[in-house]
C-alpha cells in the first residue's frame, strides 16, 4: 500500500473522532441557569439583590443571548461575565468542572460509607482533587528566600486550608524568623481560605485579637475570628513589614492585606486592590458546571467595615513592576536609619556600606 493511501485510511478511521466535540445541549443550559438563580436566592449574601440578579439572568436567558453558545467552557465564561456586570460582585464565578466535581463526590461518598461503617478508607481511593491542585503549588507558597540585607521575603499565591498548609506557613516563617525586615508579596494572590489568621497571628503577640467579624447568609452565622494565641514558630514582633498588591490581589489576599494595614502591622505598597470582600462557597449545579457564590460579608474591628467594592488602597502607590524594588528600597532605608543597629558602631558602619550598595543594585536594574 502506497504512502498516500495509508495516510488517506488513517484519515478516514480516525475522522469521527478528529470532528466530534461535545457541545453543551439546550436543556443542560436551562437546568443550569434555573440551579443559579435557586442557589443565588439561598445564598448569596446580599438578599435584597438576589432578585435582581435573578430577574436579569431570566431576561438575558429569555433574549436568546446563550442559545448558540456550545462550548463548555465558554458557557460558563459568559455566566461569569454577565453575574458580574450585573450585580457588580467580582466573587461570581461558573466554573465548568466534571472532573473536581466528580471527584468532590466520590470523596463525600467513601466520607460517608467510613461514618456509617466505622472503618478506615481504604488506601486504593482515587485522589482528592482539592488537596493533588493545592500540593502541586506549594500550598501557594512560590518562594520563600533572604535577600541581601538580611531581608526576607515570601511570595504567596493563595491561600488554602489550615489544616492542609500550616506546616508549609510554619516552616517559612522559620525560615525568615531572623531577618531583620520582610517583603510578604501578595501581588498574584487570588484568595483562597482562612488561613489568613494563623499567618497574621506571626506578627502579634501571644494575646488572642481580635481579626475579623463575619456574617454567613448561608448559614445564618455571625463569627468572630482571632489571632492564635499559639503557633508553631517564632513570632516575627517589631520589625519592618512591607506587604505587595496589585490589580491581581483578590479576597482573601485583600483582607489579609486590608487587616495587617489597620492593625498597624505593615507598610502596603503597589496599586489599589480590586475589592473584593465577600467569602465565597463552591456549590455544585449538575455534573458539569460549579458556582462560586459570594455568601459571607466581613467587618474589620478597627474600620467597622470592609474593602468591598472600594479595595485596600495601598500606604505607597507604585506600579506592580516597580513595588517589589520601593517595597526593598523603603525597607534598606529603614534599617539604615534604626538606633538598635547604629548602637553596634563600626557593625552598623559595615551594614550601612552594604545596604547602600544593595539600593544602587536596585536602582540600576
Amino acid at each position: 500500500m502506497s504512502r498516500l493511501k495509508k495516510i488517506a485510511l488513517l484519515l478516514f478511521i480516525l475522522y469521527p473522532f478528529l470532528t466530534y466535540t461535545q457541545a453543551v445541549s439546550k436543556n443542560e443550559k436551562y437546568k443550569v441557569i434555573q440551579r443559579i438563580k435557586v442557589l443565588i436566592d439561598s445564598n448569596y449574601v446580599f438578599v435584597d439583590k438576589a432578585k435582581l440578579i435573578n430577574n436579569s439572568i431570566d431576561s438575558l436567558d429569555a433574549s436568546g443571548k446563550y442559545d448558540a453558545i456550545k462550548d463548555y467552557k465558554a458557557f460558563a465564561g459568559v455566566l461569569t461575565n454577565d453575574l458580574v456586570a450585573i450585580s457588580k460582585d467580582k466573587h461570581f464565578v461558573i466554573q465548568y468542572r466534571p472532573e473536581l466535581i466528580k471527584s468532590r463526590r466520590e470523596s463525600r461518598k467513601r466520607q460517608q460509607i467510613t461514618e456509617n461503617n466505622d472503618e478506615t478508607e481504604s488506601q486504593e481511593e482515587e485522589i482528592d482533587l482539592d488537596l493533588w491542585y493545592a500540593q502541586k503549588e506549594n500550598f501557594g507558597f512560590e518562594k520563600v528566600e533572604i535577600l541581601d540585607g538580611n531581608i526576607g521575603y515570601i511570595k504567596l499565591n493563595f491561600f488554602h486550608f489550615l489544616e492542609w498548609v500550616q506546616p508549609t506557613i510554619d516552616a517559612s516563617m522559620r525560615f525568615v524568623a531572623n531577618t531583620d525586615a520582610l517583603i510578604i508579596d501578595l501581588r498574584d494572590n487570588g484568595g483562597g481560605y482562612r488561613s489568613d489568621s494563623y499567618i497574621g497571628s506571626y506578627f502579634f503577640d501571644e494575646k488572642s485579637t481580635l481579626w475579623n467579624t463575619s456574617y454567613d447568609r448561608s448559614k445564618d452565622l455571625t463569627e468572630n475570628r482571632y489571632t492564635y494565641e499559639n503557633v508553631n514558630g517564632n513570632r516575627y514582633l517589631n520589625k519592618p513589614i512591607y506587604i505587595l498588591v496589585g490589580e491581581k490581589s483578590f479576597s482573601r489576599a485583600e483582607g489579609f492585606a486590608y487587616c495587617m494595614k489597620h492593625f498597624n502591622k505593615a507598610i502596603i505598597v503597589g496599586q489599589t486592590t480590586p475589592g473584593a470582600a465577600h467569602g465565597i462557597n463552591f456549590l455544585e449545579m449538575d455534573d458539569n458546571f460549579m458556582i462560586q457564590v459570594p455568601v459571607e460579608r466581613n467587618i474589620h474591628p478597627v474600620t467597622k467595615t470592609d474593602w468591598e467594592g472600594i479595595g485596600v488602597i495601598p500606604h505607597i502607590k507604585t506600579s506592580k513592576e516597580e513595588s517589589f524594588n520601593v517595597a526593598y528600597t523603603k525597607a534598606l532605608d529603614t534599617l539604615l536609619a534604626s538606633k538598635k543597629d547604629q548602637a553596634l558602631g563600626v557593625h552598623y558602619e559595615r551594614l550601612q556600606k552594604k545596604y547602600k550598595e544593595i539600593k544602587k543594585k536596585i536602582s540600576n536594574k
